[in-house]
């Protein structure tokens, strides 16, 4: 926007005379038609995030075999995928109220009074100091709904023997000798897939020898010699258990928990009116989704009452600096019903207007705002 051109952290503007003439008025179009300094009032963004927990269960390659060979009680029989809600998070960042613009203008003999901007155009304080005026973050990332991409490897190949087998078929081949046609024995040699059963028999072979072998160095093929100082038997006994759970789960399957992050943004209006908002849908088979059937996920809005009232009139020019007195809400997330976030946050939009009478300007006093806010924060001299 045009309004915008102006900005900084330290404006230098002569606004009070003798007699403190300036007034503020709200800019209610793109082109400022009088000189003036410009400055907006913040609103709050909501930034909401989601974790969610995605569970993988992935059958093993020999499942159907696992009770022939081990005694185990916790196989995964078949492939299932489940999501869960597991943590919430809300946080506020500033944006420009584009209904909350204004314009200051001076007429008269001139006096100097320090407007302190932030580089969004928000009021930070009169008459600061560069060291007073610091540094506010009010800075709004570029954030996007976004998801954390994650896949499933397929079983890894730790097998110790092909999966292919050499076999010999006998056929007969007619030949005639003699007049007489007769059968002659041929042998054909050739390479085929071993079946399920026998290489899950050769890989329960494989981990019963693991077995032994991790038995055997813990009772009695150890005398010290070989592993003095203790730490290549445990790195050994290590490499042993985790050569046995990888075997182990081609039978039993395998669990795996992925975490992804959700971020969505809303912005609450500057009404009085309490607010419910759908942030996305739920399911526990396919997660975060945009189908009406699943479950909604809303973020409930309670705004708390303001025992002030504003009495000002926007459409007038008003006489002195204009500033907000922030309003809270109770921001919660429901899921079926079931409150599963609760917090308190200060939302400037929500709240109301105020005005610091241009008069009050007559001494050379300091007035330090919360930029993030538009509210004030100290005034002293």
């Amino acid at each position: 926007m045009n309004i915008f051109k102006i900005t900084g952290i330290v404006l230098l503007f002569f606004l009070v005379s003798c007699k403190t003439s300036f007034y503020t008025e709200k800019i209610t179009h793109k082109k400022c038609e009088e000189p003036g300094i410009v400055y907006a009032l913040p609103k709050a963004k909501l930034i909401v995030t989601a974790e969610i927990t995605q569970e993988i269960k992935q059958k093993g390659i020999f499942a159907d075999y696992t009770h022939l060979y081990f005694n185990t009680k916790n196989a995964v029989l078949k492939n299932e995928t489940h999501f869960y809600i597991t943590d919430f998070s809300v946080k506020t960042i500033p944006v420009i109220d584009s209904s909350k613009i204004f314009r200051i203008i001076s007429s008269g003999n001139i006096n100097s009074l320090l407007i302190n901007l932030s580089k969004e155009s928000f009021i930070s304080g009169i008459n600061l100091s560069d060291i007073q005026a610091g540094k506010v973050n009010t800075e709004q990332n570029n954030i996007q709904n976004r998801e954390l991409k994650t896949s499933v490897s397929d079983y890894a190949d730790i097998s110790l023997h092909s999966v292919r087998e050499v076999r010999y078929d006998t056929i007969y081949k007619e030949v005639i000798r003699d007049s007489v046609m007769i059968k002659i024995p041929v042998i054909r040699k050739k390479e085929v897939y071993k079946s399920k059963a026998k290489q899950a028999k050769e890989t329960a072979d494989i981990i019963f020898n693991l077995r032994d072998d991790r038995y055997a160095l813990l009772t009695g093929e150890n005398d010290g010699n070989n592993f003095p100082d203790g730490v290549a038997l445990k790195q050994m006994l290590k490499k042993l258990s985790e050569l046995e759970r990888n075997y182990m789960s081609l039978f039993t399957g395998r669990e795996m928990k992925f975490i992804k992050n959700y971020q969505f943004e809303f912005i609450p209006e500057n009404t009085t009116e309490n607010k419910s908002e759908i942030m996305f849908y739920f399911s526990e088979n396919k997660g975060i989704t945009t189908d009406t059937v699943d479950t909604p996920v809303i973020l409930n809005l309670i705004k708390k009452e303001i025992p002030l009232k504003s009495n000002l009139n926007l459409n007038e020019k008003n006489k002195g600096i204009i500033y907000r007195i922030p309003g809270t809400a109770e921001v919660n997330i429901i899921l079926d019903d079931k409150k599963l976030y609760k917090t308190n946050l200060v939302i400037p939009q929500i709240g109301i207007l105020n005005l610091i009478p241009a008069n009050f300007f007559k001494e050379k006093i300091t007035v330090e705002f919360y930029p993030e806010t538009g509210s004030l924060k100290r005034i002293s001299e």
